[in-house]
């Protein structure tokens, strides 16, 4: 008569098993829920984004054209001032040169006044509805608004920039500008967003009477950030 062993697992396997099934459904779990958050973290600042974008784009602007006013109101706008044309016996355009030490100065106390006026923004009310934290775009306008905390970044670099347009025979505008970029950081609870506004002021123009040497037309007279 044939004999047959049976194995049985012992209990402590059992238990080995068991626990490290649980341990990983556990860990699936807090790996799905982690994933979760960052994708719809991810999907709500860029709802935050696009709802806050424009509002502050448009406020930089503001500031930063508040700022160049209080900038011209302390300097001479003259085109004379910033410019210097020199001609030859026969009244033909033979140098153009601008005055850096004057512009350089210009672009340094402009960045200096944008980001005073931009650091303004930081008390400023923004804010959006609390379903945009959801990240879902259907729901993003509904909910009580919550007060985003704003912060402005770093420097406001400053760069001058000529424009030269033909306006007749003989007569070019000559135009200087500032450019500048600022911005601002919206802190959010993982990941914060920038949003920064480039702006151009015009610090001066004039036409000038004579002809321009093609140089000056096709290179301009250009600077570097301050």
């Amino acid at each position: 008569m044939p004999y047959y062993v049976v194995s049985k697992t012992p209990p402590k396997t059992k238990k080995k098993r068991k626990k490290a099934k649980a341990l990983m459904i556990a860990l699936t779990a807090l790996l799905l829920v982690v994933g979760l958050f960052f994708y719809f973290n991810k999907q709500a600042n860029e709802v935050i984004r696009q709802l806050t974008t424009a509002t502050i784009s448009n406020r930089l602007t503001v500031k930063m054209n508040a700022a160049f006013d209080e900038l011209m109101a302390q300097y001479d706008d003259e085109y004379s001032s910033y410019v210097h044309i020199e001609r030859d016996g026969e009244g033909n355009i033979t140098l153009i040169t601008a005055d850096m030490i004057k512009i350089n100065k210009l672009m340094a106390q402009y960045s200096t006044i944008v980001q005073t006026h931009v650091s303004e923004i930081e008390e400023d009310d923004i804010t959006v509805p609390m379903l945009a934290f959801t990240g879902w775009p259907l729901v993003s306008t509904l909910g009580a608004d919550v007060k985003l905390d704003i912060v402005a970044v770093g420097d406001a670099p400053c760069s001058y920039r000529s424009e030269f347009k033909e306006v007749g025979i003989n007569q070019t505008l000559h135009s200087i500008y500032i450019d500048v970029s600022a911005g601002v950081e919206i802190i959010l609870p993982m990941d914060n967003i920038v949003v920064t506004c480039p702006s151009s002021a015009l610090v001066c123009e004039s036409v000038i009477v004579g002809k321009v040497p093609q140089f000056y037309l096709q290179n301009g007279l250009n600077g570097t950030a301050a």
